[in-house]
């Protein structure tokens, strides 16, 4: 039979324990908060007084259980009283200690003659609203840009009207250039350009897709092929090879002549023409020769060209154009090549005079190329030859 006065004794010391830690706890989370308050200005972060009342709860209740060897009375550790105990004391003084932060936050704001802003208040409106996003509406249609393949028509319509949230304050260089990288990340568009206006709203924008692959580079009536074969030491990236065949032959015999694109290892990528691609079977063995030829970069610009953001376009000149008499360094981008007639005038000079009839190889960036056609549209057919 359980002794009530035991029962009586217990109950008492629990509850004088129960009130001694909360009080502990609220002086602890009061302090603090006022501390920080007054010497910050601030409010103290959120759960902060809790926990360093809560730490001092448990500072006391170690040293009394260090000290007794229970924290009730002559109760066991493992006994359920002394879990609930210790439970008991721990929530009592969480709230206890968050009460008293709060409260001890609002005595210092008093004595420091502090005004605390309310949240949902206009001053708090205003603080907030000053890093709200901008939100930018794209124009509709989107046009593609010019020396690009078009993308996916499901992108265009994607895009055509879409509302994109830029950081506020961005100069509109900035943001032209997150507008950029927004599209081509989001929207897989290998190429994008955007065209502000003046009050920071955008007016125009160009995507395109860039090519891969060889089939750009592969020269009409000729193939890529990958064969085997032990290249020359001297051979480069767009030199003439010639192809000899040596499986199946006492001396080698040639098979074919081309131009050699790629080498890894042992696998050699070539251009021959298209009807000698049948005479290289995958299953044979071939070596590599060069021969001397007129040394040539243009491989080496091709594939340098498809990294970059230039490309390499045809522009005619009308007879009634505005271009003729104009000088070449005049327009946009870089005149590689005038084809007057049956001439090829290479890299002209800047003062050389565009004339009627004249075919211009240019390479620009698309939004240079954007001066020749003020108003593209989707409709427009892509150029007529690009690299």
């Amino acid at each position: 039979m359980i002794d009530p006065e035991l029962v009586v004794s217990l109950a008492r010391e629990a509850a004088v324990g129960f009130v001694g830690t909360a009080l502990l706890a609220a002086t602890a989370g009061l302090l603090v908060a006022g501390g920080y308050r007054w010497l910050s200005t601030r409010s103290p972060p959120s759960g902060i007084p809790a926990l360093l009342g809560l730490t001092a709860v448990a500072g006391v209740l170690s040293s009394g259980a260090l000290a007794s060897g229970a924290f009730l009375g002559a109760v066991p550790f493992d006994h359920r009283l002394s879990a609930g105990y210790l439970l008991g004391t721990m929530l009592l003084g969480g709230i206890a200690a968050t009460a008293g932060g709060r409260l001890g936050d609002r005595i210092a704001c008093q004595v420091a003659d502090l005004e605390r802003i309310d949240a949902n208040g206009e001053a708090a409106a205003a603080v907030r609203s000053a890093r709200l996003a901008v939100e930018i509406t794209l124009p509709e249609p989107i046009a593609t840009a010019t020396g690009y393949q078009a993308v996916d028509p499901a992108v265009h319509r994607a895009l055509s009207g879409a509302t994109i949230r830029l950081p506020h304050g961005l100069t509109p260089t900035a943001r032209r250039e997150r507008l950029e990288r927004h599209i081509e990340r989001d929207y897989d568009v290998g190429y994008a350009a955007v065209t502000l206006a003046d009050d920071g709203t955008v007016d125009r924008v160009l995507v395109g897709r860039q090519s891969t692959g060889l089939g750009s580079m592969v020269p009409r009536g000729a193939v890529a092929i990958a064969i085997r074969a032990d290249p020359s030491p001297d051979a480069s990236l767009g030199d003439p090879v010639a192809i000899w065949s040596t499986d199946g032959h006492t001396e080698p015999e040639l098979v074919a002549t081309g131009t050699l694109r790629t080498m890894t290892r042992s696998i050699a990528t070539v251009i021959v023409d298209a009807a000698l691609a049948a005479e290289l079977p995958a299953d044979d063995h071939y070596r590599l020769l060069t021969y001397p030829d007129e040394p040539t970069d243009g491989y080496e610009f091709a594939s340098t060209l498809r990294t970059v953001e230039e490309t390499v376009t045809t522009l005619s000149i009308d007879s009634d154009g505005p271009l003729v008499g104009e000088f070449a360094g005049w327009l946009p981008g870089r005149v590689l090549v005038i084809e007057r007639g049956n001439d090829r005038l290479p890299l002209p000079a800047d003062n050389e005079t565009l004339e009627s009839e004249d075919e211009l190889w240019v390479l620009a960036s698309p939004s240079d190329l954007t001066a020749f056609d003020p108003t593209p549209t989707d409709d427009c057919p892509p150029p007529r030859s690009s690299i």
